[in-house]
């Protein structure tokens, strides 16, 4: 008995050593980014770069991000208009800097290889909707495709809705994107 209690004792041991040493570190990170989700139908679609390169959690830990476990979102939705109204979200894996002057001037997510997250995610006229974390989780489409444009650490988004008639009828505020990732350095 005192022998497997030795074993035990010494694999014990062995294990806190590599951990000591920084041979077997692993972990769960939550990256919350603030996102410009504000945006008004007066154009009918919004773009908006996202560098997740920049976040000093995702820079710390981004070699070593074994997975996407968790994505959603938090934003707020007004639609001051008198019709019921959709809003749609698409997301795109980009390269290059973040530059939110160079708004795009059509939109043409298909051409671009952009994947539909949110789709048609509704707010009755007159109504204010605000989209928390949990409920974003039954709103996100595609999430496997998603998850592989969030690796990327650097993708664009596009959001659509009814509008386009520059009285701003619609708008979508206080934008944050949630990614849990699980991350280890062996």
């Amino acid at each position: 008995m005192k022998t497997a209690y030795k074993k035990i004792r010494l694999a014990g041991l062995a294990l806190t050593g590599l951990v000591a040493v920084g041979c077997l570190v692993s972990g769960t990170f939550v990256i919350v980014e603030d996102v410009e989700f504000n945006f008004t139908a007066d154009r009918g679609f919004y773009w908006y770069p996202i560098d997740l390169t920049a976040n000093s959690d995702w820079q710390e830990h981004r070699e070593d991000i074994d997975n996407i476990d968790a994505v959603g979102f938090e934003f707020t939705i007004e639609n001051t208009s008198s019709e019921d109204c959709v809003f749609n979200a698409w997301f795109v894996a980009e390269e290059g800097a973040a530059i939110p002057a160079n708004f795009p001037l059509s939109f043409v997510p298909a051409a671009l290889g952009a994947t539909k997250v949110i789709n048609d995610l509704s707010v009755a006229a007159g109504a204010t909707r605000t989209v928390g974390y949990a409920e974003s989780l039954g709103h996100i489409t595609n999430l496997a495709a998603f998850k592989a444009i969030i690796k990327s650490g650097r993708f664009d988004y596009y959001g659509t809705s009814c509008g386009g008639t520059e009285n701003d009828e619609f708008l979508v505020t206080d934008g944050k994107i949630i990614i849990t990732v699980s991350a280890s350095d062996t």
